[in-house]
């Protein structure tokens, strides 16, 4: 299924893996080697950093280097990556000469939220050895992260409160942000595929009136949501794959049903359902005030690191990355020198 009901975070640690690993990536300079792929401000940035985040990616998602457009696709890949390291290397810089810092104790929370939002510090090991993201990079990762937000808190300002015709602009435009769609709330009991004759076991033992949870937590093989029974919670069906979708769309309230996927067969229940709902105008005013003020932080701090890039002595050594990060910042007017 699309979703076992897994939070959001470990989809940011995975995109994470985009942001540099300055700590292990970068040193200081020496002479230019086949190693050094760039170099900021005379610090170093190692072709191999690239290579070991260019191989965690392939194993996550294997068919995409492999398809047609494989070599193509890897290349844009390195050439994002060496761009996000240098933009890190210049965060490191400007959190040195504004006195910002991390903490062992800020990322220490850090990793005690996720473990938290997990249910579990093994929830998290588990998800983290699925994205093929080890405790350490996670850690580095982190830091990054909280540095990069730390010195846009200091140099990037939100500017003038947003004005009612903006408030009101911003919400037209973006109405589907402030609804929320029709939900359902369901739990599963997930087994193997070729297990159908104890799905169909487990289902009669559920009509019987046997207790979903404890017979979640007994047979199903979803590690997200067996320890807690089976619940999914709420969620638009949309967020199911096809075959588990229709099935909620069509049940009712109490209703359980064996249903197919390409996960295997789901002993489904529904809970309940909630119609869809809009927040108006004046409901969502203090959020799309919120949301341009960080917008506006955004586009602030953006405009900043233009101005160290203007600054820095930058040299890419492989000429063909250079020639891509050229062109996606081209626009932005933030060329490398």
């Amino acid at each position: 299924m699309s979703r076992h009901s897994r939070p959001t975070a470990i989809v940011v640690a995975a995109v994470l893996l985009l942001v540099a690993f300055a700590a292990a990536g970068c040193s200081k300079s020496g002479p230019a080697s086949a190693d050094v792929i760039a170099r900021v401000n005379g610090v170093d940035i190692l072709k191999a950093t690239i290579d070991k985040q260019i191989a965690q990616m392939k194993v996550q998602s294997p068919k995409t280097f492999e398809s047609t457009q494989g070599v193509q696709i890897e290349q844009q890949y390195r050439a994002q990556l060496l761009d996000n390291l240098i933009r890190q290397e210049l965060v490191n810089e400007a959190a040195k000469s504004l006195g910002v810092t991390v903490t062992t104790k800020q990322v220490d929370d850090y990793v005690t939220g996720l473990e938290q939002q997990y249910g579990s510090k093994a929830a998290l090991e588990t998800a983290m050895k699925t994205a093929g993201i080890d405790a350490t990079a996670l850690r580095e990762q982190i830091t990054n992260s909280l540095l990069t937000d730390a010195v846009s808190s200091k140099v990037a300002t939100g500017g003038a409160a947003p004005t009612a015709t903006q408030i009101k602009a911003y919400y037209n435009a973006n109405k589907s942000q402030f609804g929320t769609p029709a939900q359902v709330h369901a739990e599963h009991i997930l087994l193997a595929t070729k297990d159908k004759a104890l799905a169909q076991t487990v289902l009669a033992k559920v009509k019987a009136g046997g207790n979903f949870a404890t017979l979640a937590k007994q047979y199903s093989t979803d590690p997200g949501t067996k320890d807690n029974g089976g619940d999914l919670g709420w969620a638009a069906p949309s967020a199911y794959v096809t075959e588990f979708a229709d099935a909620v769309d069509s049940m009712k309230v109490g209703d359980v049903k064996l249903v197919q996927s390409q996960f295997g067969w789901h002993i489904v229940k529904l809970l309940g359902r909630r119609a869809a709902t809009q927040q108006t105008l004046q409901q969502a005013t203090a959020a799309v005030t919120q949301t341009l003020q960080q917008n506006a932080r955004s586009d602030a701090f953006a405009q900043y690191l233009a101005g160290l890039r203007k600054k820095a002595t930058i040299e890419i050594f492989d000429k063909k990355l250079e020639s891509l990060i050229n062109a996606v910042s081209a626009s932005s007017g933030t060329k490398t020198p």
